[in-house]
């Protein structure tokens, strides 16, 4: 009998004890067999070092790092599994059958494919319990900004990643989408109907400007050497009404908030 595909969890973490434990009792209730769970700390002090010696994770480390890509890159050169899943800190597994049920979705190749789930915001009172995650998979909306994929409820084959390379740690926030829209060029990904993750919506990226949004998204382009509608004009154009669109409803969202109305 095939052995289960192995997972790796990587999980990043600075200075945000309470997010850190709350992700490792989330890994630690998978009932998926095959798991290991890498920590890579930013050198927080000794109560993330003493917590983690107490509860030994597969591998982790607390040292100071060049920010929060080059902790993944750390993280993935030290998974050994088939499969990885970065689950940052303060970010959780759905349910305790989420990673089994997103190893199953990736099917009788795991390394060399990838996928994504829904994620289910959490850590915001304003958008708490909303679930996105699109399907089908529309290339154009992902590279677009229309249709993006929750990099939490993500999973990558280990050959892919070999093949895609580390994250851009000069890119900026947005450098996961610029990962999966390179991975997206290479093979589309697996959808999985099902909610994968709890997103921790106050982290760095959930904060970022809707114009550094949009910028990095038309930046993104560049790096992928993929242009929506085939033409960098035409894409632009394009993305620039999309923005213009999205900032008319934050407009609306946030008078209605001030109003006391529904958002």
């Amino acid at each position: 009998m095939r052995a289960d595909p192995s997972l790796s969890v990587v999980t990043i973490s600075y200075r945000d004890l309470d997010g850190l434990r709350r992700t490792t009792e989330s890994v630690a209730r998978q009932s998926y067999p095959a798991i290991e769970h890498i920590v890579i700390d930013g050198g927080s002090g000794p109560e993330v070092t003493d917590y983690l010696t107490r509860n030994s994770p597969s591998y982790w480390e607390s040292k100071p790092d060049a920010g929060r890509y080059d902790a993944m890159n750390k993280g993935i050169s030290h998974a050994t599994g088939d499969v990885v899943w970065l689950m940052h800190s303060g970010d959780c597994f759905a349910g305790p059958d989420a990673a089994a049920a997103g190893i199953a979705a990736l099917g009788a190749r795991p390394r060399n494919c990838w996928g994504y789930g829904k994620a289910r915001i959490v850590g915001d009172p304003a958008r708490e319990g909303l679930i996105w995650g699109y399907s089908p998979f529309d290339l154009r909306g992902f590279a677009l900004g229309i249709r993006p994929i929750p990099h939490q409820a993500t999973l990558f084959g280990a050959d892919l990643l070999d093949r895609l390379g580390p994250y851009d740690t000069e890119f900026g926030l947005a450098a996961d989408h610029l990962y999966m829209l390179g991975a997206a060029t290479v093979e589309h990904p697996v959808v999985i109907d099902e909610v994968l993750c709890d997103f921790d919506a106050g982290g760095a990226g959930s904060t970022r400007s809707q114009r550094d949004h949009y910028d990095d998204i038309r930046r993104a382009w560049d790096r992928a050497n993929y242009y929506p509608f085939g033409r960098k004009d035409a894409a632009t154009a394009y993305s620039r009404l999309v923005q213009l669109t999205a900032r008319a409803k934050q407009v609306v969202r946030s008078r209605r908030i001030r109003a006391g109305e529904p958002a």
